[in-house]
């Protein structure tokens, strides 16, 4: 190629970088900033021995061919069998179902595998792809090549090379790709370097903005390899199950406001914020014990020590404790239904303890049933950010009084760490955290009553405690884990994290969890004693909970006003799916306004609270609905079975909504 055409093709490449530069300014100013003046350090672009515009890399050329050709090759071996992720749900026995939306989800999946083959359909054959996730952008031309061979309403790429990056701003006009998801209303966006774990928080931002119902078919594109891109690939089939975690029903939010109402009414104290109490528990030790089976090797440490430690228990560690002696300082629980009174319970029926419920203090979230709490000698919450008696809180709390911990479920071992970190404990011990298992015949402590010989669960227990995900081990290379005990395991994570104050050490042989030193119970030893303990957490709980603006008739007036406007919204939401659905992307569309609508009303605070109350159930069933969706090859049966589970949801939506303001005011029924 003679040099006149080599300068011509080096003037289009800085063209094009100043036209990417000009449009990143204005929807990307971060990634701008980045890369305004940037000046690549390894890897750039070039114009090849052969005339194709190349990257170099280790002084040669990265792409064997003219990189446009691989970038087609590419694409067709993408679209003839691309890597997927899919949105699934474990569902219970008939038996064992108890809510509504339960029987529902179920009764849609049995419909679809009745009506379908129950096969795995290539979801790049669908007229359009809903998510594409990237990884490696190479110098974009894939990127082009896939827009051009089928329309794609989301797509996220993953860059981890800021030198890459840089070259695939010279190469490919990204405008015309960002309006080609916007048309469509959906979205381009782009996330450049950093790690495995930051492209997937990136990835999880990206469906709660776009709708968790892109969840139910997700493909992956690998441009290139690279250890950061094998990775997020591995991360993504390892803890992909956290995208989908926690979101909660309308039936969920009725049991906790009536809840939430019933404990403010009753004048329980609600944890204050830190910044609001000076803690004189800093400087000493804390042991969270949760109910995994690593409890049992801890067992004679923490009698031995207990008058000179502060012991919080997590749920049904609390039988295991008391059973052996150990009496908690606070015991804390977090399930709402009220059922968990017959967990709390057993207590009771347990001959021969030396401590009752009567001797215990218990920290609550202001979900769980006023009947566990009333067992107890004196009941405290802690506010549930994410949820809506939690929200209630908020909505009232002017002057920022309370805590609002973000991890602080789905399980009681994020609760306990939540109540020690917030109450100002910083030498904080976890134990019995496994969160998984080595034998699955133990997978809790045998103190609890999981091994009683009257537990009516273990059944149930038993399926759900299936080695079907491999973790790696504090003390040993991996464990079996649950997705249940993942989730609940990366939460402590985040939470670890954001609390750099906490010294945390992991004494479980269990689950690896980051920020959480390893540590084996055998080697700690405790020089200090702690003189008159109970006295100086008494004190502690009077300084650090409070109930004020908290008044029972204010709440219940102005919720009586928010009410009011529940049914209009859910009407305008529910209004852009009734109708009737010829295709599944007309449905992916409909769903996306929905999703819009639910991040308006988050975002006001007139209805933040109603947001709350509806979202889980709106993210679940759009979701499965597009899930079971997918495995129609026939787009008539598509069509009926979709405006089937539009028709039955809207009646879904219409029975809850009447038995929330039924009961929303009133003590649970269940």
């Amino acid at each position: 190629m003679n040099s006149e055409l080599i300068q011509l093709k080096k003037l289009s490449l800085q063209a094009t970088l100043l036209e990417n530069l000009k449009l990143l300014q204005g929807i990307m100013p971060d990634i701008y900033n980045e890369f305004k003046s940037y000046t690549p350090s390894e890897t750039g672009v070039i114009v090849d021995n052969d005339g194709n515009i190349n990257l170099y890399n280790n002084q040669k050329s990265v792409y064997p061919f003219s990189p446009e050709k691989f970038a087609d090759e590419q694409v067709a071996q993408f679209l003839n069998k691309p890597d997927v992720f899919r949105y699934h749900i474990g569902h219970q026995d008939d038996k064992n179902i108890v809510f509504k939306h339960a029987a529902l989800l179920k009764s849609i999946y049995n419909v679809r595998k009745e009506e379908t083959k129950n096969e795995l359909l290539n979801p790049a054959n669908e007229p359009r792809l809903d998510f594409v996730c990237m990884l490696g952008g190479g110098l974009g031309y894939q990127i082009k090549s896939l827009f051009e061979a089928k329309p794609v309403l989301n797509f996220f790429l993953f860059e981890p090379c800021k030198d890459t990056f840089f070259a695939l701003l010279h190469c490919v006009e990204l405008k015309p790709l960002f309006e080609h998801c916007s048309k469509q209303g959906g979205r381009f966006s782009i996330f450049v370097g950093g790690s495995s774990d930051a492209a997937l928080n990136n990835i999880s931002h990206f469906l709660f903005q776009q709708g968790h119902f892109n969840l139910s078919r997700m493909l992956f594109f690998t441009h290139y390899e690279s250890k950061t891109i094998n990775e997020t690939i591995q991360r993504v089939k390892n803890i992909g199950h956290r995208l989908s975690a926690g979101w909660g029903f309308m039936e969920d939010e009725i049991i906790g406001m009536t809840h939430t109402l019933t404990n403010i009414d009753q004048g329980f104290p609600v944890l204050k914020s830190r910044k609001h109490f000076k803690s004189d528990l800093k400087d000493f030790p804390v042991f969270v014990c949760a109910n995994g089976p690593s409890l049992d090797s801890a067992i004679e440490f923490l009698k031995e020590n207990q008058n000179n430690i502060f012991i919080v228990s997590a749920g049904t560690a609390l039988k295991a404790l008391l059973a052996n002696d150990i009496k908690p300082d606070i015991h804390v629980e977090m399930e709402r239904a009220a059922n968990v009174l017959d967990w709390v319970s057993v207590v009771t029926r347990t001959e021969e303890l030396k401590y009752g419920l009567k001797d215990l203090r218990i920290f609550a979230l202001n979900t769980v049933f006023n009947g566990v709490l009333s067992e107890f000698k004196s009941a405290y919450l802690l506010a549930k950010n994410n949820d809506a008696g939690g929200r209630l809180i908020r909505l009232f709390d002017e002057k920022g009084l309370y805590a609002y911990p973000e991890f602080s479920n789905p399980t009681a071992s994020n609760t306990a760490l939540s109540v020690a970190v917030e109450l100002g404990f910083e030498d904080v011990y976890l134990v019995g955290m496994d969160f998984g298992y080595i034998d699955e015949a133990h997978h809790h402590s045998k103190h609890s009553i999981y091994y009683d010989d009257d537990f009516k669960h273990k059944e149930l227990v038993k399926k759900i405690m299936r080695s079907d995900i491999e973790v790696k081990g504090n003390f040993r290379d991996t464990v079996f884990s649950t997705s249940i005990f993942d989730s609940s395991k990366g939460n402590i994570e985040l939470l670890l994290s954001q609390e750099l104050f906490v010294n945390a050490k992991n004494t479980a042989d269990g689950a690896f969890i980051k920020s959480a030193n390893p540590c084996s119970i055998e080697s700690i030893k405790i020089k200090n004693k702690i003189e008159d303990k109970d006295k100086i957490l008494e004190k502690q709980l009077r300084l650090s909970t409070s109930n004020k603006q908290l008044e029972p008739n204010r709440l219940n007036t102005n919720l009586g006003v928010i009410n009011n406007s529940l049914k209009q919204i859910l009407e305008e939401i529910l209004s852009f799916t009734a109708c009737e659905f010829n295709t599944r992307e007309q449905l992916a569309d409909a769903f996306t306004i929905q999703n819009r609508l639910l991040h308006q009303l988050k975002e006001s605070k007139a209805g933040e609270l109603i947001y709350w109350t509806v979202q889980g159930t709106f993210r679940y069933f759009q979701a499965y609905i597009m899930t079971n969706s997918y495995y129609y090859d026939c787009i008539e049966k598509r069509a009926e079975f979709i405006n089937a589970c539009i028709n039955a949801f809207h009646q879904h939506v219409n029975d809850v909504y009447l038995e929330y303001m039924e009961f929303y005011n009133k003590p649970s029924h269940l």
